[in-house]
């Protein structure tokens, strides 16, 4: 091919690389030879022997790659250990607990993944990068893929079972219900179309080759706009669906901004989510997919990772608390009224009493209480009764007087009490 260049141009001799590597018209003729004289392995060869004979800088993101992998992969963790310390200690491990494991266990191959890759040249210009090294890169891309899809499925059951055991009303579980199915609806089937994404399935990382052609391969830059879009839709109505409950309680307005705020943290992963949409724009299997791709394979392991730190985020006050109770504490003495022995947030004896109580500055306990009567028969639909994410799972005693009421959030009446009640 230079061969074929250099005598249609006589402005370099051959000898003269600087002329020839700088020359658009001779660089033009050269590789239309390549593309249609050579095959896309030796194209790559000889783009990468043309390029090192010419001093051309190599483009390089994959220490970005690795750097934001190690860090945030590392982040999840603690804050998973954190979340299960609490869980363990407080006796309040559930579903939600589980589906936070199964995430941050699904999300591990992707982690694993942008760091091995990084080391092959994803990140790189693809001439920098030997061809089994391309190989290697997107086999191992393939399958973070498939892993992605229950990490991000996960994390978002992990924040709506935990919304099933603090809103008890008919109207909002069936919609928590409904979006759990919507929710493994987007894990099975978007997982399994990236599966089967070529018949064969070797051909999702051989077919850039262009040696063999496939059965079949979906247009993989369209499914990920469809998976793209199905996700940040999701995370939306998640993030959505507590607010009308927590806006119904009589607290003053910097309170439930406080609330909102704290049930609120998966928005986080929907501005990741949007950012990572705008990535797959320059999404491409040909001309430099080692180097295009990266972008989007660092958003992935961010949102997938922020969202299991955000699922975990309501353990860390109580996490620190247990830590350190005494340098995050203050005592103070007041004055409250007692329920009747017997009904929910009843504490003590019936009346009034003085008490001193250790309160954490990063736990609260706010209590409405109404005094009513009930005759063989439960609280209204509408009572609701906010509940922590370690609290024991264990219902009130039923009684022909009951007291129902708001607890946000989150301490036991013994540790209110200092044990005296």
């Amino acid at each position: 091919c230079v061969q074929t260049a250099l005598p249609k141009h006589n402005d370099c001799s051959v000898s003269d690389t600087a002329c020839i590597c700088y020359n658009e018209a001779i660089s033009a003729v050269f590789n239309a030879c390549l593309k249609s004289t050579c095959t896309v392995r030796d194209i790559v060869v000889a783009t990468r022997l043309q390029n090192i004979q010419c001093n051309a800088p190599i483009r390089d993101r994959s220490k970005v790659l690795l750097i934001i992998s190690i860090v945030i992969g590392a982040s999840a963790l603690v804050a998973v250990c954190m979340r299960m310390s609490v869980a363990f200690r407080q006796g309040s491990f559930g579903w939600d607990d589980i589906a936070c494991l199964s995430a941050y266990a699904a999300s591990i191959p992707v982690t694993v993944v942008c760091c091995v890759t990084s080391v092959h040249g994803f990140g790189k210009d693809t001439w920098a990068s030997p061809v089994a090294d391309i190989f290697l890169t997107l086999r191992l891309v393939y399958a973070s893929q498939i892993s992605y899809f229950p990490a991000s499925g996960l994390t978002k059951l992990c924040f709506l079972l935990f919304f099933i055991r603090i809103f008890p009303g008919k109207r909002i579980q069936g919609a928590i219900r409904a979006l759990v199915w919507a929710t493994i609806i987007y894990i099975v089937v978007f997982m399994i179309t990236m599966v089967f994404a070529c018949k064969p399935i070797s051909a999702v990382w051989t077919s850039w080759t262009k040696e063999n052609t496939p059965s079949y391969c979906i247009n993989q830059k369209a499914f990920y706009y469809a998976a793209a879009g199905c996700n940040i839709a999701l995370d939306i109505l998640i993030v959505l669906i507590p607010i009308p409950e927590l806006l119904k309680l009589k607290l003053s307005r910097r309170k439930k901004i406080f609330l909102v705020a704290i049930f609120s943290v998966g928005a986080v992963t929907v501005v990741i989510s949007c950012i990572r949409l705008g990535a797959l724009a320059t999404y491409e299997t040909e001309v430099n997919p080692m180097y295009n791709n990266v972008l989007s394979g660092v958003w992935s392991v961010l949102e997938i990772n922020v969202g299991i730190i955000c699922i975990c985020m309501p353990s860390f006050p109580r996490f620190v608390s247990q830590l350190a109770p005494h340098f995050f504490s203050t005592t103070h003495r007041d004055s409250r009224l007692c329920g009747e022995a017997g009904t929910p947030n009843a504490y003590g004896r019936s009346g009034r009493k003085k008490f001193q109580t250790r309160v954490s500055m990063f736990e609260m306990s706010i209590v409405k209480t109404v005094d009513m009567t009930v005759e063989a028969q439960r609280a209204s639909d509408d009572e609701v009764r906010l509940v922590m994410l370690q609290q024991n799972r264990r219902g009130a005693p039923s009684s022909a007087s009951s007291t129902a009421g708001w607890e946000l959030p989150m301490q036991r009446p013994d540790q209110v009490y200092d044990g005296r009640s």
